[in-house]
């Protein structure tokens, strides 16, 4: 599998999970699926525009919209959730070409993991696992939040084992039942 964020879903039907916070760089180290922004950051191809990591998000979360996504508004200092996943009607293309399109928003942890980041996406996996949940797939390398089967999602012990390991990652992990916006 490769990062999504750069255009690939290793296949479809796939529930994938992404939340982009609003945090900036506070040093917790975060988990893999938070990514910020510097205060300062500006929109990469917006002519200097200075945003703040909520109004970066916002930013983010229209234009993905004017590109054909539906992505439910970021809450304020908590940041963006994407889920896509069997029944949210959305296609490998249309994302590819969103994610393109709308980067120049996108926060800027985003391309990829830090390696705090990456630990807590490997703990949480094994948590995961240790819970019952026996599939659950470990991140590849620099893989910006965890990708997750429809079967994974579904597996009978998965929301248990989300509760077990909830704190390992900001928001919680990703969300189970197949389900997608």
């Amino acid at each position: 599998m490769r990062r999504w964020t750069r255009g690939a879903l290793a296949g479809v039907p796939l529930a994938l999970v992404l939340a982009l916070g609003g945090c900036g760089s506070d040093g917790d180290g975060g988990g893999v699926a938070t990514a910020g922004g510097d205060k300062n950051a500006g929109g990469g191809g917006g002519g200097g525009e200075q945003l703040s990591p909520d109004e970066r998000n916002l930013k983010f979360v229209q234009c993905l919209r004017e590109h054909g996504l539906k992505v439910d508004d970021p809450e304020p200092g908590k940041g963006v959730m994407l889920k896509f996943g069997p029944n949210s009607g959305v296609d490998r293309a249309t994302v590819e070409k969103a994610m393109q399109a709308c980067r120049r928003y996108a926060p800027q942890q985003m391309q990829s993991a830090n390696p705090q980041q990456q630990e807590n996406a490997r703990k949480y996996a094994a948590c995961m696992r240790e819970n019952g949940v026996e599939a659950f797939p470990d991140p590849e390398p620099g893989q910006m939040g965890i990708r997750i089967t429809p079967e994974v999602g579904e597996d009978p012990d998965f929301e248990k084992a989300q509760q077990a390991c909830r704190d390992i990652l900001p928001g919680g992990g990703p969300q189970g039942g197949g389900g997608g916006r």
